[in-house]
């Protein structure tokens, strides 16, 4: 059972599936122990890092940024495909046709409130092979989706994961879970923002956890907390195996 860890930079600086790691750890891992990442993580790495800072916001939503989306979606349909730690099993790849997507939507690149937790306390999160995954709560995230007012724990991983971790996890469900989008429910990467601006809640950047795509991975629940009870009709789709 391989370990499932949300990803650090932009979503797509994927982790070391065997590991758990975020390709930037596994990059330091790497060069402690004297091995060359492959050219492809390398080109990878970046072109999603300039995706990620490339586009200019659009619309009345400063925040929002269809064009960084996109980028990142091509990218990682071709990590998936090509990836030598793409989650996928190999007979998954030879089939792989591409994740589905809701459209970005700036109606679901919120800003968001802030709330420090005066005590963060280190919580035992469940995975979906009955693991324990120890997290801190660092604080909530208060939101308005349409006009239903909503609220987030985001957390932080501790040990090694933690140290590497540059922002906040905050896994959740909505309303789509179990039609559109994955039963189990999904993830967000959460930066945090500099000085005087706003945490930005961006679910068109929702992504699967690993055991969407191979059940051998082990990945954490959503905790109940995390649960709403609206629809959040953005980010990725639910993965169907092509061989089922």
């Amino acid at each position: 059972m391989y370990s499932c860890f949300h990803s650090f930079i932009c979503q797509l600086a994927h982790r070391d599936s065997r590991k758990g790691l975020s390709l930037l750890a596994c990059a330091i891992i790497a060069g402690v122990r004297g091995i060359v990442p492959t050219l492809f993580m390398c080109v990878l790495t970046v072109c999603v890092l300039a995706s990620c800072k490339g586009s200019e916001p659009s619309g009345k939503n400063p925040y929002f940024q269809p064009d960084s989306i996109a980028q990142e979606r091509v990218a990682k349909d071709r990590y998936w495909r090509e990836g030598e730690n793409s989650p996928l099993r190999k007979e998954d790849k030879a089939l792989f046709q591409g994740l589905a997507y809701f459209a970005p939507n700036p109606e679901y690149c919120i800003a968001a409130r802030f709330e420090s937790l005066p005590t963060q306390d280190t919580v035992r999160i469940l995975t979906n092979d009955n693991e324990v995954r120890l997290m801190l709560r660092v604080g909530r995230l208060h939101f308005v989706v349409g006009k239903d007012s909503c609220h987030l724990t985001a957390y932080r991983y501790t040990g090694l994961e933690g140290k590497m971790q540059r922002g906040y996890f905050v896994p959740f469900k909505d309303a789509t879970n179990g039609t559109d989008s994955y039963r189990p429910g999904r993830f967000l990467d959460v930066e945090i923002p500099r000085a005087n601006k706003p945490f930005i809640l961006d679910f068109n950047r929702a992504f699967n956890p690993y055991c969407n795509y191979n059940e051998e991975y082990s990945c954490p629940l959503v905790p109940q907390e995390n649960i709403l009870a609206v629809r959040i009709e953005a980010g990725e789709k639910v993965f169907f195996h092509p061989r089922k």
